[in-house]
């Protein structure tokens, strides 16, 4: 007698049983990891123009202002999740001139919000490489980034008295996240 090649009945449905179990806890880890990545990804972003921004500052001996802006060529009083410019800011007014270069643009920012009461309309380098506005907390100021998912999942980026950007997931002065 001739034995067929294949699978029963029975091993398919064990198959495709343990392929849906599998995929019921792989979906919503899923959705965790890709808001993870958004997140991570705009945080890159922000920290990679804050760092050509201050590196700018630096080698040009000028002052550089970091500021929201929606079309990437002037300050504007928007959030900063609508996106940013850094340029070369010779009379520092905040306000891209003729003559000012701009170093580092960013698109709109999907899905997150960047808040920060230090630093609500810009962000100023000095030629030192410092930040102009500075607060008591022995920090320059932080801004809060957060999406839908709330508090537990926001991060806080810490401007530090020397210019540099540090991502931690508690506030300045060691109280939490707040997504408000």
């Amino acid at each position: 007698m001739r034995r067929h090649k294949g699978f029963t009945l029975v091993e398919l449905m064990t198959a495709i049983g343990l392929t849906g179990l599998l995929l019921s806890m792989a979906v919503p880890a899923m959705g965790v990891f890709v808001s993870n990545a958004r997140q991570t990804g705009a945080i890159n972003d922000f920290v990679s123009s804050i760092h050509i921004a201050r590196s700018t500052a630096i080698t040009t001996n000028s002052r550089v202002t970091l500021c929201p802006s929606t079309a990437g060529t002037d300050c504007e009083t928007v959030g900063w999740t609508q996106g940013w410019i850094a340029f070369q800011d010779a009379d520092s007014d905040q306000s891209v001139d003729p003559g000012e270069t701009i170093v580092s643009t960013s698109g709109a920012v999907e899905g997150l919000t960047f808040s920060s009461s230090e630093f609500g309309l810009f962000l100023m380098y000095r030629p030192n490489g410092r930040v102009m506005n500075t607060t008591v907390n022995g920090n320059s100021g932080e801004f809060t980034i957060c999406d839908k998912r709330g508090g537990d999942h926001a991060k806080v980026m810490i401007i530090e008295l020397s210019g540099r950007p540090k991502i931690s997931d508690k506030m300045a002065d060691g109280s939490a996240a707040s997504c408000s």
